[in-house]
């Protein structure tokens, strides 16, 4: 809904508005295939950080921002965090790592994705107790200004979702990969599409550990 009315605000200041599937950048995963616009990730496979302190637990993200242009791209994004029980929320993308707590709206650094690129956000939760953070991000498209030298957002693209999770009492025994390997997408009937159009469908992730985890969504 959030996505929906963006796109209407948009409209009516009369802003370029690229589809989300016609941005150049699109969210991905370490494959570099395409999660799609709108796409909500539960994340909930902690990984032990060793450090000279102590054994830091993360929980990854898996995400991947694409490049599909032969162009590079002056991008950033905006996120959010909506709902938080604790711990800090790290990101890297699209250069320097960021720490937030708390609930809140924020923009990124301008960065530059090279053409034909896959970059890795190196976004984690790192939690210090049980419970869960959700996080929204959408990506920016910048243009530099001849005169000023300064950036402006010029284009908004897709959006993700993040619904992390940490409960210790439930914790296997992990091989400390937990990036997602692939992100795939069915209709009711079982057939594979190469992404979701506007309706219900089966989204499978497959993590790097082995482990999947199916669910519906509705796009």
């Amino acid at each position: 809904m959030r996505f929906v009315f963006t796109l209407f605000i948009s409209f009516v200041l009369g802003v370029s508005g690229l589809s989300a599937q016609d941005f150049p950048l699109q969210f991905a995963d370490a494959n570099g295939n395409i999660i799609a616009d709108g796409t909500e990730l539960t994340l909930d496979q902690p990984t032990v950080e060793a450090s000279e302190f102590d054994d830091a637990v993360m929980i990854l993200s898996g995400v991947y921002v694409k490049n599909t242009t032969a162009n590079d791209v002056a991008c950033g994004t905006e996120y959010s965090i909506t709902q938080y029980s604790n711990g800090d929320l790290q990101t890297c993308f699209p250069s320097n790592c960021i720490i937030r707590r708390g609930v809140g709206t924020w923009q990124t650094e301008v960065g530059i994705v090279p053409a034909n690129t896959l970059k890795d956000m190196q976004t984690e939760w790192i939690p210090m107790d049980a419970g869960t953070l959700d996080a929204e991000f959408q990506l920016l498209k910048y243009k530099l200004n001849p005169v000023t030298k300064k950036y402006t957002v010029e284009d908004e693209g897709p959006t993700i979702k993040m619904h992390f999770v940490y409960n210790p009492a439930a914790i296997r025994t992990l091989d400390g990969k937990t990036e997602i390997s692939s992100v795939s997408y069915y209709s009711l009937d079982g057939r594979q599409v190469a992404a979701p159009n506007h309706g219900i469908y089966l989204m499978k992730v497959t993590y790097a550990n082995g482990r999947t985890e199916t669910t519906k969504r509705r796009f």
